[in-house]
Order: structure tokens, then C-alpha cells, then sequence
């Protein structure tokens, strides 16, 4: 998403990478991913429950995962050891002007999340249909 940052201005999206965390740790990961988003601290984890997120060893710790970390490894990213939970899922949501879910998106592994260009697909249309005003 982060390469994208220009076009969510222009489709007046707001991005919130909301953490469970410590402040600092949550910090460091944005920095390493990508600074350009609003990070919000949930660490009572409120917002994942609301949002009905899940957590679980089988479907965080799965060979997927961990070729996915291999990978990353062989490619020369720095292993930054386990922040917080490592069992927890995440989720992407889309939430218009009006408050609705227009997308709701619930890992149901840790690496697991929709393409980029189904969501910017999505932002396209809500501003078309004047959502994002």
C-alpha cells in the first residue's frame, strides 16, 4: 500500500495501521514498512475483537508462514525477532464516509491478505460513487 500513498490522497482514502504493541516496537515496524500511515495502539486488542480477528498458532505458524519469513531472510531483510503476540491474525477494512463495512477482509493465515489492486479497485468506485467527499 505504501507505493500507492499517492493515489489514496487523491481518492481521499485515509490508511490506519492499527497495532496491539508497545508504542516503541509499533514504531519501528512502521518505520521498516512504511512510515506514510496513521498508526493507531489497540493493546487491549479491542478493535480486533470488535472486528472479529483471531488468533491461532495453527494458522500463524503454518509452512506458508514460514517460507514466507525464509524468503524474506534470503532476500537480505533483517529479522527483527517476535513483536507481541505471534498469533495474532489481522484483517483489512474498507469503511466509508457513512460509517459501513465496504470491505472486510479477516486473515485466516498471517501472510494472507487481499491484493492491492482490489482494494484501490474498491476506493476507485466509493469515490466514483461519491463516498469519500
Amino acid at each position: 500500500m505504501c507505493q500507492h500513498k499517492d493515489e489514496l490522497d487523491r481518492l481521499n482514502a485515509e490508511v490506519f495501521v492499527i497495532g496491539f504493541g508497545a508504542r516503541t516496537s509499533a514504531r519501528a515496524w512502521l518505520q521498516q514498512t512504511c512510515d506514510r500511515f496513521l498508526l493507531l495502539l489497540d493493546p487491549e486488542r479491542e478493535l480486533y475483537r470488535t472486528y472479529g480477528l483471531q488468533e491461532s498458532w495453527l494458522h500463524s505458524w503454518n509452512l506458508r508462514t514460514i517460507w514466507f519469513y525464509v524468503r524474506r531472510l534470503l532476500s537480505g531483510r533483517r529479522w527483527r525477532g517476535i513483536q507481541g503476540s505471534s498469533t495474532q491474525l489481522g484483517g483489512d477494512f474498507i469503511v466509508d464516509t457513512e460509517g459501513f463495512l465496504r470491505l472486510t477482509y479477516r486473515s485466516e493465515e498471517a501472510t494472507a491478505r487481499p491484493e492491492v489492486a482490489q482494494l484501490l479497485a474498491l476506493l476507485r468506485e466509493l469515490d466514483e460513487a461519491g463516498k469519500y467527499e
